[in-house]
């Protein structure tokens, strides 16, 4: 065990080093601006948020209360709370087992729902009403996506068409890493669901069913106006996809302060001791992309040792320990990395308007926190020092 420890502060150390050797032109700049959400008695730190922008140009945040069907939508420049939304899970107008994750706002008057209880996809409003209820439960290639339940990212409209990210389906059993998609589409205008050529690229070994190794599965996507840009958990390499021609390429975006990535072994540990692996083990999360720097976020959570009285599941819901953010052209190129300071921010939450990106300081083991505040501080882009001196 202190061997293992030994090599890890190692790779951070000569990783830290090796920073003064990549001097890339660009690099993040915590500012002194914050924005802050007051939240009800009721309402819990989320584990995920997003945004839209309605037709006047004016930008909101919304997101789920815990497990509640429940979405709360806020002014993002004026603070202030706009709506709450309970939708009802039983009866005429109800989505059906509630939902997880799965949903996305287009406006007050479109919001699109995936329900738990089955393959459902429910088209509502702010008031809650059910307008039409679309399934998606197999598609015209005969294949039976998974329901949407997991916080990969949100839906995305394109050309009429929406489409839903998808998880192993251990509906396909031993076939499940070769047959499993990444995406289907529900085609609004004339009703088709299809689905997208593209699977995980993982080892069929490296999943095994009924057990924690799904996590190599985990995924993170974001939608740059033309392609999917998928970052896996566990792979260095970033996938691009086009939906449109089916292209599918791995750009390289590899981490200075990550050292080697793989999942934590599931083997002979119970599942507090696996939660506390992943805490510690080194892995790639949020995937933005800035339409307004042309630049993508790719998150890292870099190997740390934490506290044996430190709740691991608590931890991961604030975004680990201590995280970096990759800077990415739209060529993918790494044009910059910025390490974060340890037990400040929560990179699960976070959000980019004009040109600023904005991170959660509402960590558990920042001192700050208040279950009552939902905080973000705005981080820039900015040219690094050293690429000023040239």
């Amino acid at each position: 065990m202190i061997k293992n420890w030994i090599w890890i502060f190692c790779i951070v150390f000569l990783c830290s080093c090796s920073k003064k050797d990549r001097n890339y032109p660009y690099t993040l700049q915590a500012v002194d601006s914050f924005l802050s959400y007051n939240l009800d008695s009721d309402v819990k730190i989320p584990s995920s948020v997003r945004s839209f922008m309605d037709n006047e140009g004016k930008e909101y945040l919304y997101f789920q209360n815990g497990v509640s069907p429940e979405l709360l939508i806020y002014d993002i420049q004026n603070e202030n709370l706009v709506k709450r939304t309970v939708f009802e899970v039983e009866g005429q107008h109800a989505i059906k087992g509630g939902f997880l994750n799965g949903f996305m706002m287009t406006d007050f008057n479109q919001i699109y729902i995936a329900g738990l209880a089955s393959r459902e996809l429910y088209e509502t409003d702010t008031t809650g009403y059910i307008k039409q209820i679309r399934s998606y439960a197999e598609t015209v290639e005969g294949y039976k996506p998974v329901c949407c339940f997991k916080d990969n990212g949100t839906f995305q409209f394109i050309d009429g068409k929406l489409y839903l990210p998808q998880s192993l389906n251990w509906q396909l059993g031993e076939d499940v890493i070769r047959e499993s998609v990444l995406l289907c589409c529900i085609d609004t205008l004339a009703g088709d669901v299809n689905i997208l050529p593209f699977k995980f690229p993982l080892d069929d070994h490296s999943i095994i069913r009924g057990t924690s190794a799904s996590i190599n599965s985990e995924y993170k996507y974001c939608y740059d106006g033309r392609r999917f840009v998928y970052s896996f958990a566990y792979m260095d390499k970033l996938m691009v996809v086009n939906p449109l021609t089916s292209e599918v390429e791995y750009k390289s975006a590899k981490s200075q302060y990550a050292g080697h990535i793989a999942p934590p072994s599931f083997q002979n540990v119970d599942s507090e001791t696996l939660q506390r692996k992943i805490c510690e083990y080194p892995a790639y999360g949020n995937i933005m992309y800035d339409s307004y720097n042309k630049v993508y976020y790719r998150v890292v959570y870099v190997p740390q040792e934490i506290d044996r009285d430190i709740n691991p599941v608590s931890l991961i819901r604030s975004g680990r320990k201590q995280f970096s953010i990759i800077i990415l052209d739209e060529q993918f190129n790494v044009i910059g990395e910025h390490l974060f300071p340890p037990y400040m921010y929560n990179p699960r939450l976070c959000f980019i308007t004009g040109g600023k990106l904005y991170i959660s300081t509402s960590h558990i083991m920042n001192p700050n926190y208040s279950d009552d505040i939902l905080e973000f501080q705005m981080i820039e882009l900015v040219r690094s020092k050293s690429s000023e001196k040239r």
